[in-house]
């Protein structure tokens, strides 16, 4: 249940996240939440799409430029519909036992737009609050709230740009959801060039989609565009910082490097647009290439991914380029690769999955034989020294899959999304996902290639998986009235498994051939009132 009378409004077009909905849920119970990230960074959004689906009651307020310790009570009696508006910190801890009998979640959110007063009232109030009471403070600065303490107690968690940042996935849903069309190689480029940022990714596509294109340019005619307005949202955000801080954002803009890791580190500590990229702080891509190109990646500094299809026959390009293998066991070497969560494996374990029966010895050189012919595969596409983006050997054999967009790990994404919203009962979120899986699966894994023990078990189970797809992508159809649709669905997941007695009832259920579901729409609002009754 939501609390707050009113929540704010969202672009139609947004979509829900559950990777970020699955870490705010799994973490409820913790009594503080934080997401921090510089402007931008979708921390609002995914707040408000979470709440409506939150499996415990929710509240919600904004905080006002400089709050004040009672602008802040009051904001908090809106959220919880408090009978009054407490006139102490004290009165607030007592109307707040009073007030959560049940578990609850209270989002504050721009907690950072708080005066020093109500910051000290923030710090204490998660800590005070009634156990059944949780708190998500959502903030751009890290230096408005010293939360490492909070944190290593184990009484805070932590959510920070890289988290929030988008995913291929989730590039791509939104692509889907605007009705761009896109290639897996213009997601890894908009990534690369965005860093996942939330405001430049949503912008790019909805841009893309006002003018009907793809998604291959979109982030070059979004800055031609509203590049402007990207300039002044920045501009705006930058009157919050000291004049230094500013001063040094600006230069960065201008396009002057900046190399010193100090002052890079209170740039993004103040949450002012810096990324900690895996240890090594930088500039937001994009702030870099706000003044007309300076800054911006040259053709030669960018890299593509690596696209992989597994589903039916196995290819995989960079850049539209097939890459062509030097034998059938290096290209097999890939394929197990790519099914490992990791995308990792040792020495040893390749040795017995491939070479079970040969000599230790023999076997440990054909492992390194099969590595060399890897990399001379990959370095004629993009040479030598780009080799190491995907793939290295040393100590353990390894695909980066930060630099692979392969269709088989995306199905499973899609699928396990979509498996979380059905379990949170919704099914119309979750079908968004089944039907970017059924997409994708085009065939049995690796169908081309003569069937071996190290792929034959997951081929079996993805299939499996396709099939309970199909079959709640028919459930989903049917609760929408759609019964032609429904029952397509319900006839390829027979097809895989032809004497499965769910898929059995399901397609009796939903196929107008079938006298127990009713056609007309009176009878099947009939139909489905007895089933939701029963």
């Amino acid at each position: 249940m939501i609390r707050t009378p009113t929540l704010p409004r969202l672009a139609p077009s947004t979509v829900r996240r559950s990777r970020l909905e699955r870490w705010l849920s799994t973490h409820a119970s913790i009594p503080l939440r934080l997401l921090i990230a510089p402007a931008g960074c979708g921390k609002t959004t995914a707040v408000l799409k979470y709440l409506p689906h939150s499996q415990i009651d929710a509240a919600y307020c904004a905080l006002p430029e400089g709050c004040s310790a009672g602008g802040l009570r009051e904001e908090i009696a809106r959220a919880l519909a408090l009978a009054a508006v407490p006139d102490s910190y004290e009165a607030l801890i007592e109307a707040l036992r009073g007030a959560v009998a049940v578990p609850t979640e209270l989002v504050v959110d721009d907690a950072d737009n708080a005066a020093s007063d109500a910051i000290a009232l923030l710090a204490r109030l998660f800590e005070d609050a009634p156990a059944s009471l949780t708190f998500v403070y959502c903030l751009r600065s890290r230096a408005a709230l010293d939360a490492k303490a909070w944190i290593a107690r184990g009484l805070a968690v932590l959510c920070d740009a890289n988290r929030l940042a988008f995913d291929p996935a989730e590039v791509s849903l939104l692509a889907e959801a605007c009705g761009v069309p896109y290639t897996h190689v213009d997601i890894g480029r908009l990534i690369e060039e965005s860093d996942g940022w939330a405001i430049v990714v949503s912008g790019a596509i909805r841009s893309a989609s006002e003018d009907e294109r793809s998604l291959n340019d979109a982030y070059d005619q979004w800055q031609n565009r509203y590049g402007q307005f990207f300039t002044e949202f920045i501009a705006a955000d930058l009157d919050r910082a000291s004049e230094e801080d500013r001063a040094l954002v600006r230069s960065i803009i201008a396009g002057a490097a900046c190399d010193d890791e100090d002052r890079l580190q209170r740039l993004e500590i103040q949450g002012l647009f810096v990324v900690n990229d895996s240890g090594e702080r930088r500039p937001f891509r994009a702030i870099r290439s706000l003044r007309s190109g300076r800054g911006r990646l040259s053709p030669s500094a960018r890299f593509a991914p690596m696209v992989v299809r597994m589903f039916a026959r196995f290819s995989a390009s960079i850049d539209g380029n097939e890459i062509e293998w030097v034998r059938r066991r290096d290209q097999q070497l890939v394929k197990y690769l790519l099914l490992k969560p990791t995308g990792s494996a040792t020495r040893g374990e390749l040795a017995a999955a491939f070479w079970p029966d040969a000599d230790k010895h023999l076997a440990a050189q054909s492992v390194r034989t099969a590595c060399s012919n890897i990399r001379k595969a990959l370095a004629k596409v993009v040479g030598y020294a780009a080799v190491d983006l995907y793939f290295r050997a040393d100590p353990d054999v390894c695909l980066d899959l930060s630099n692979v967009v392969a269709d088989v790990r995306r199905f499973t994404a899609h699928v396990g999304d979509g498996d979380a919203d059905f379990d949170r009962g919704d099914l119309k979120e979750a079908a968004v996902h089944y039907r970017a899986a059924d997409e994708l699966y085009t065939g049995r894994l690796l169908d081309g290639d003569v069937p071996e023990p190290w792929f034959a078990v997951q081929a079996q189970l993805l299939e499996d998986r396709c099939a309970l797809v199909l079959e709640r992508l028919a459930e989903a159809a049917f609760e929408d009235g759609d019964l032609p649709t429904a029952a397509q669905y319900a006839l390829r997941a027979q097809k895989i498994h032809p004497e499965q007695p769910g898929i059995v009832r399901l397609l009796a259920r939903v196929s107008p051939q079938h006298s127990a579901v009713p056609t007309d729409p009176s009878s099947l609002e009939e139909h489905r009132r007895r089933r939701t009754s029963a």
